[in-house]
């Protein structure tokens, strides 16, 4: 059974597309989306043959990272241009097969269904054809790297309290340090920390600065400031301030994980709940240099910003619910620290 996305803020268009999909192929499934946050938990969480997607939803403001996610998808996703063709930026004209969907300033669905054939026999075509991934998808899939892990980084936002307090008491005891990027004011995080330590019974720290606590004490950063993650002259992690004015963010996430992977050190990256794009960019520096990242499920997040922009940024990373995350970071390390097979 072929899998279609059909995204369209405009029930007429979706409609008109489904309807012109079920007469063509019978044993199909579609799924319809309305925004581009709904279709990025689509991609996410399913395998889509081929996408039908209305460019008003890359219009969002989330529309550019619904736009990596589908360019990664063997090329088999079809634009159509409801605002006109001749206003798509080159790069979408480049990534996209591209249906004008608008004759004279009016969206025009008969121009569409005369040319949605085509486009799918086309489509068809290039599915037979070997795929070669996108620079971007190489990056992100570099093989695992056999080193040890050395610590777990977890970056959190709107949303993050409730869904760290529930990861960590599905993880338990950790055994390797964990280092938690909360969003939060430097006068709330040692609060937090308290908060984290009555609620699952773990040894919870606020810091700032130095020598990284062993396992298994879990570390929360402090707010207000940024932190970059070196080593020491002893070879102890150590963690550096290192506020940067352009964030408007802190603790920032993409700092705390590209400073690891770019000093040498194998860490296991998590980007939770929260608003904005902060993780996703420093867990494509943790995939590009083999370490392993994780994001949790959309749906289950209260604001599913982060972990969809570090998806669409790293498309190896995984997408899991808590409570998977946490099994899957059990399973990844053992006494030692080391990976295991996943």
């Amino acid at each position: 059974m072929s899998v279609v996305l059909v995204g369209s803020p405009s029930a007429f268009l979706r409609m008109g597309l489904t309807r012109q999909l079920m007469q063509r192929w019978h044993n199909l499934q579609t799924i319809e989306a309305t925004s581009a946050a709904e279709a990025m938990r689509i991609v996410a969480e399913r395998a889509i043959d081929v996408a039908i997607v209305d460019e008003a939803l890359l219009t969002e403001r989330t529309g550019s990272n619904l736009a990596a996610a589908l360019s990664l998808i063997a090329k088999r996703t079809v634009l159509i241009a409801t605002g006109g063709a001749f206003r798509l930026a080159p790069t979408l004209r480049q990534s996209f097969l591209v249906i004008d969907g608008q004759i004279e300033g009016v969206l025009n669905m008969g121009a569409i269904s005369s040319a949605l054939p085509h486009a799918l026999d086309h489509l068809v075509a290039v599915a037979n054809r070997p795929y070669t991934p996108s620079a971007t998808a190489t990056t992100s899939r570099n093989p695992v790297s056999a080193k040890a892990a050395e610590a777990i980084l977890i970056a959190a936002s709107t949303g993050g309290p409730t869904a760290l307090a529930t990861l960590l008491r599905r993880i338990g005891s950790p055994p390797l340090p964990i280092i938690i990027a909360q969003h939060m004011p430097a006068d709330q995080t040692a609060d937090f920390a308290r908060y984290l330590a009555a609620d699952t019974g773990l040894d919870v720290a606020e810091c700032c600065g130095g020598e990284i606590p062993s396992a298994p004490v879990v570390t929360v950063l402090r707010g207000g400031a940024d932190y970059r993650l070196g080593r020491g002259k002893s070879g102890k992690l150590r963690l550096m301030a290192a506020r940067h004015e352009s964030n408007l963010i802190h603790p920032n996430a993409d700092v705390l994980f590209a400073s690891a992977a770019e000093a040498g050190i194998e860490v296991l990256a998590v980007v939770l709940s929260g608003m904005g794009e902060d993780g996703a960019r420093g867990s494509a520096v943790v995939a590009a240099r083999g370490g392993r990242v994780l994001v949790q499920e959309f749906s289950s997040c209260v604001v599913a910003g982060m972990p969809s922009a570090t998806f669409a940024a790293c498309p190896s990373a995984t997408v899991a619910s808590l409570r998977r995350i946490a099994e899957h970071l059990t399973r990844w390390t053992v006494a030692d620290g080391c990976i295991v097979s996943g």
